[in-house]
């Protein structure tokens, strides 16, 4: 018998329906989707029309046998339910049960557009960043061992050891970078991620131009070589920068709009 398959309505992805009577579950985001053939009433109340499918068991309940939880994923909340046998509710324990109007308080539905934005800047900035290195390394290889400008790159034992050295740090740097930048796009990370990651620019533009100076690239044989590695430097340097200080702002905001959350509902004592 072939397999009948529709696309997720949550996702996009392909389910294959292998139960009409029974739900199926979206392996990419785990979304229930029910059989054409299944019963739409409440498991426990056949009399009710049942509201949600419990994560676990997989059965439909009304809203008088369901616990709404909240967990999180990479930085984001997504709502999951359980229904209130024992098996279901343990295996549940991983995410919180979920405070209807806390959420409403800390609802971040706002910052979706910015928090796009903040990420993709700041992402390619700490991409290019990246990139900027390779290119550096190459240039600095091409330099030690096919122009004259070999004299003018310092070493401790071997030709070329302090250019290895150097650009192996100048490339964790930019990993720290780019790892920094992708948790601005977490709520509650964010202003602290935007405030380590201009740090961690700082500390790495002061590294980059220390480098250059200190392998007297001022003096190198090429003229087009400190154009384009300065301007492809000034570039990712901006884009970080700029994304940043989007993080800090919009961080900012939301770390008010929690604390506010919690003094309304009396989580936390205020200072």
């Amino acid at each position: 018998m072939q397999v009948q398959h529709i696309m997720c309505p949550v996702c996009g992805g392909r389910i294959p329906i292998e139960h009409n009577d029974k739900v199926n579950r979206c392996e990419y985001c785990a979304s229930p989707v029910l059989g054409s053939d299944q019963n739409r009433n409440c498991s426990r109340h056949p009399d009710r029309l049942a509201v949600e499918v419990c994560h676990v068991c997989n059965e439909m309940f009304c809203e008088e046998d369901i616990e709404y939880r909240v967990a999180d994923y990479g930085g984001k909340l997504f709502t999951i339910v359980n229904c209130d046998k024992e098996y279901c509710v343990d295996e549940s324990q991983w995410a919180k049960p979920l405070n209807r109007e806390y959420q409403q308080l800390v609802n971040m539905d706002w910052a979706d557009n910015i928090d796009n934005l903040i990420l993709r800047v700041t992402g390619l900035g700490a991409v290019l960043m990246m990139i900027f290195e390779l290119v550096f390394v190459l240039s600095m290889i091409y330099l030690q061992y096919f122009t004259t400008h070999s004299a003018n790159l310092p070493m401790f034992f071997l030709p070329g050891d302090i250019v290895i050295v150097l650009s192996i740090l100048g490339n964790l740097l930019s990993a720290i970078l780019l790892q920094t930048a992708l948790q601005v796009y977490i709520h509650e990370r964010q202003l602290g991620s935007g405030i380590v990651l201009l740090i961690i620019l700082v500390a790495e533009a002061a590294f980059l131009i220390g480098r250059g100076l200190y392998f007297n690239l001022l003096i190198n044989p090429i003229p087009w070589l400190l154009p384009l590695l300065f301007g492809a430097f000034t570039f990712s340097v901006i884009l970080v920068f700029i994304g940043s200080m989007m993080a800090t702002a919009v961080g900012y905001k939301k770390h008010k709009q929690f604390r506010s959350a919690r003094i309304t509902l009396g989580l936390t004592a205020e200072r």
